[in-house]
C-alpha cells in the first residue's frame, strides 16, 4: 500500500512523460474544443510534460490536421462577429487570447469590413435598447457607448451606430 503511494507521488512529481502519455493528454484537450498551437502547448506545460516532446507532439498533430491556427481564427473571428458582437478592437484582443500570433491575426481581420462592424455594433445596440427603454435619453447614450466601447468598437462606428438608433 505505501509502495502505491510512493509510485504516485513519485509520479506527480516527475517533469517528463512518455510521447504517448502528451499525445493522450493533448487529444484529450482537443477533444473538448478546437485549440490553437500556443494555447496547447501552455496546457500541456502546465501538466508537467517536457517542451521538446510537447514541440514533437503539436508538430504530429498539425500534420494530422488536429491543430489548424489559421482555420481556428476563421472560426472565432466569425463568432467573435455574430455571438459576442465585438469590434475590431474586441476581435484582436479575443484572437490573442485564444493564443493566435498577431501576424495571424493581421490575416484574419484583412477580411473583416468595416461594414460587417457597423452591422454588429447597430444588432447589439438595438437589443440593448430594449433593457434601457426606462432611462433617459442621455443616460441611454452614455449607457450604449460604455458598452460599445468595452466591445472594442471604434468611436466612429459607436458615433454612427448611437446617432442611428436614437
Amino acid at each position: 500500500m505505501e509502495i502505491l503511494a510512493e509510485a504516485r507521488v513519485k509520479r506527480s512529481l516527475e517533469l517528463t512523460g512518455s510521447p504517448a502519455e502528451i499525445k493522450t493528454a493533448a487529444i484529450r484537450l482537443l477533444s473538448y474544443r478546437a485549440r490553437s498551437r500556443k494555447e496547447l502547448a501552455e496546457k500541456l506545460q502546465l501538466k508537467g510534460f517536457d517542451r521538446r516532446q510537447i514541440e514533437e507532439v503539436i508538430k504530429l498533430l498539425e500534420t494530422a490536421g488536429l491543430i489548424n491556427d489559421r482555420a481556428l481564427a476563421a472560426d472565432l473571428l466569425r463568432y467573435a462577429v455574430e455571438r459576442k458582437s465585438l469590434g475590431a478592437k474586441g476581435i484582436r484582443m479575443f484572437l490573442a487570447g485564444r493564443g493566435i500570433d498577431r501576424e495571424l491575426i493581421d490575416k484574419t481581420m484583412a477580411g473583416h469590413s468595416p461594414e460587417s462592424e457597423e452591422n454588429a455594433a447597430l444588432g447589439f445596440a438595438e437589443k440593448k435598447l430594449r433593457t434601457l427603454k426606462k432611462y433617459p435619453p442621455d443616460v441611454v447614450k452614455r449607457k450604449l457607448w460604455g458598452m460599445l466601447q468595452r466591445r472594442g468598437f471604434s468611436s466612429g462606428v459607436i458615433h454612427k451606430t448611437i446617432s442611428s438608433v436614437l
